[in-house]
């Protein structure tokens, strides 16, 4: 009977106007622009840690370090994003303690110090992770490049999908691996010292 009351009193199901998916009380976010940026944010992810690595192992590291610091501000433009279209990630972020990464919220001045360029210039250099931290930044970008997969393929299989409760069940697997996105990039920030400040012209 306990279990009746239950059922009878559950939130009632969602129906996402341009799809039709019915959700029971998760939201399913559904544009396509967001399989774009996913992709985006995942190459971006890639690249911060290949020019990382290749930092720290090139006679060139500064070469490297300027086009790093580029794609860790186009990172944080691409997930800002993502969250103004995908409010369950957003809500993620945001309890993962990366407000910054929401797009309602302003950009705020990093936890971590910055170096100078050059003395008295405004402009940042991304600080290098340490040499034994790299391999945890190389699996934790991977990790957050499949999860960004992981997200995309299933918001493909939801909208696919004919069945409600096959499509419900595509839309739960796609805000769990939200989940992980906002974990594993919390972790990566604390290994490579981002978000970076504004650019500035």
């Amino acid at each position: 009977m306990a279990l009746f009351r239950a059922y009878k009193n559950r939130p009632k199901p969602k129906v996402l106007a341009e799809t039709n998916i019915v959700c029971p009380i998760e939201e399913c976010p559904s544009s396509p622009d967001l399989l774009l940026l996913r992709d985006a944010a995942a190459d971006e992810r890639n690249a911060i840690a290949f020019y990382l690595d290749a930092a720290r192992s090139s006679c060139t590291p500064h070469l490297f370090l300027d086009v790093a610091e580029d794609e860790m501000h186009h990172y944080v433009e691409t997930m800002r994003e993502i969250s103004r279209l995908d409010p369950v990630q957003a809500d993620l972020l945001s309890e993962a303690g990366l407000d910054m990464l929401v797009m309602t919220r302003p950009l705020f001045k990093p936890k971590a110090k910055v170096i100078a360029k050059e003395a008295g210039t405004n402009d940042v250099q991304v600080i290098l992770p340490d040499r034994k931290e790299m391999p945890t930044v190389n699996l934790l970008t991977k990790a957050l490049s499949d999860e960004f997969l992981a997200v995309n393929k299933y918001q493909r299989y939801m909208l696919d999908a004919e069945n409600a409760e096959v499509q419900m069940l595509f839309c739960h697997l796609m805000n769990e691996e939200k989940e992980h996105i906002a974990e594993f990039t919390a972790a990566l920030f604390e290994l490579t010292h981002e978000p970076l400040p504004p650019e500035h012209d």
